[in-house]
């Protein structure tokens, strides 16, 4: 009888091991599987279109749990933090109202996943050692300071508390995003194939809204053609949103240099995309996407002159084009007529430029900060922050000589990266940024912490760990668990 109970004990027992191996193996095919799809382009889209159907449902509370549930899911289950690139770049697209409602303690308890999935990433998960005279850590952390320091020893009037949340807005989270990518970023996947794969659905997701928007318009009467129409996506104005669709334009070239298969559908994109940044009728946006286009298909041919395919295929595009603008060309005519209708009259910005220029010469060290009131009108205070619509003047009035030099090294290192090995998808991000530099220059973009400039570090980021994997240089140091046990 002992003999039985012991040997059906023994049985039971190797039956619940048995169930322990195969959950356990279950559940690593399980992470496993959900590792893969994160490092997908399908991953990529599926968060595309959960932006868009929560934008069109215009429900911000449910629209930020949502993606924060999902933020915090793929932080406490994934190392990588490079999935966490396209969450960062499309989840303010979720935004479909133009001013913030007031309860946000209500927001800000939805977030409460992403934060506590970064608290679980930080503590179990080995980081890089990212210090590198190479990377744009240094240049960037730099900037912040100066931004900090912006407005010190300045007679103008500041408000300090709008000063302390524009540093952090424009320099200090942009920053933090591109060192946890940094800290915790992996080459799981081509990594320059994802960059650029999460810059045309972005560009993807912009156009999608912007027709909404615009064909909205159109089925309720409005004018859209009339250079009054004003076209805002909630998350983006109609600056921000051409902004975007002209980076995201650059990549769409990248991609049909990949294949002569998709020089049709993604000449198709780019062609809905131009018409969205049309009828947003800013001219600025609308002469430097055509820049990025000119450029973009300048150097999609030189890198396939030797594919007759893709001339054959680039032939039938270039046919179809002229077949639309020979349906549409009074309508172009007229949409480009009203909005070039001033033609270079002002439209207040050689004010703000004269203005940051009094700023800087009355405190040419630190300039006026960023808490700077502004002198001008309300109507360039844009969230709190007064706009001096330019790179170079923002610069210049709001950091004085510390910024001038700060930014001047974000700019060398920036463009280090690019061209010290220099890859195809580098190019074209380079091609995107002559599009948003150009820009900037008339515009606000420089100084929009989210999204511009967060995306264009989190690139950066890419890039850095790309170029480290390819020379096998990413070393791992240890979890915090481990730090402070002492190992």
């Amino acid at each position: 009888m002992r003999g039985q109970l012991a040997l059906a004990e023994h049985e039971s027992g190797r039956i619940r091991r048995v169930n322990k191996m195969t959950l356990a193996r279950a559940a690593r095919r399980a992470r496993e599987g959900f590792d893969d799809f994160v490092h997908s382009k399908l991953y990529i889209a599926f968060i595309a279109v959960v932006a868009y159907v929560l934008w069109y449902s215009e429900n911000l509370l449910a629209a930020i749990a949502v993606l924060g549930v999902t933020g915090g899911l793929v932080l406490a289950l994934v190392r990588d933090m490079v999935p966490m690139v396209p969450f960062v770049t499309m989840a303010p697209c979720v935004v479909h109202v133009d001013k913030m409602p007031g309860e946000l303690w209500q927001y800000a308890l939805a977030v409460l996943p992403v934060v506590a999935g970064l608290a679980i990433h930080i503590a179990c998960y080995r980081r890089n050692k990212v210090a590198s005279p190479k990377s744009n850590l240094l240049a960037m952390a730099l900037l912040v300071v100066a931004m900090a320091l912006g407005g010190l020893f300045s007679p103008a009037a500041q408000d300090g508390m709008t000063a302390f949340i524009n540093v952090l807005y424009v320099g200090v989270a942009p920053l933090g995003v591109y060192f946890f990518v940094k800290l915790y970023g992996e080459a799981k996947c081509r990594l320059g194939d994802y960059a650029a794969a999460v810059m045309a659905i972005w560009g993807m997701l912009t156009a999608a809204q912007a027709v909404t928007v615009i064909g909205g318009a159109y089925a309720d009467g409005i004018d859209i053609a009339s250079n009054g129409y004003v076209p805002r996506l909630g998350w983006g104005n109609s600056n921000v949103y051409p902004t975007v669709l002209m980076m995201c334009m650059a990549f769409n070239f990248y991609f049909m240099g990949k294949s002569w298969k998709l020089v049709v559908p993604y000449a198709f994109l780019t062609g809905i995309q131009f018409a969205c940044v049309m009828y947003a009728h800013s001219r600025g946006a609308l002469i430097f996407t055509i820049v990025v286009i000119a450029a973009g298909l300048i150097a999609v041919t030189v890198y396939n002159r030797k594919n007759p395919l893709y001339w054959a295929v680039l032939a039938v595009a270039l046919a179809a084009l002229a077949l639309v603008l020979t349906f549409y060309w009074e309508r172009l005519t007229l949409i480009l007529g009203n909005t070039f209708e001033d033609k270079l009259q002002s439209s207040g910005r050689d004010y703000l430029y004269i203005e940051a220029l009094d700023r800087f010469f009355e405190n040419p060290m630190f300039g006026a900060g960023f808490g700077y009131v502004g002198y001008v009108t309300r109507l360039h205070t844009e969230s709190g922050f007064y706009q001096l619509h330019s790179t170079l003047f923002q610069t210049l009035g709001s950091m004085g000589l510390v910024g001038v030099l700060a930014m001047a090294y974000v700019y060398v290192m920036r463009y280090y990266t690019v061209f010290a090995r220099a890859t195809r998808v580098k190019i074209f991000f380079f091609i995107a940024m002559i599009g948003f530099e150009g820009y900037s220059l008339i515009n606000t973009s420089t100084f929009t912490g989210l999204p511009c400039m967060t995306v264009i570090y989190m690139l950066l980021a890419l890039f850095e760990l790309e170029t480290a994997h390819n020379a096998g240089d990413i070393p791992v140091g240890a979890t915090v668990k481990q730090l402070l046990a002492g190992r």
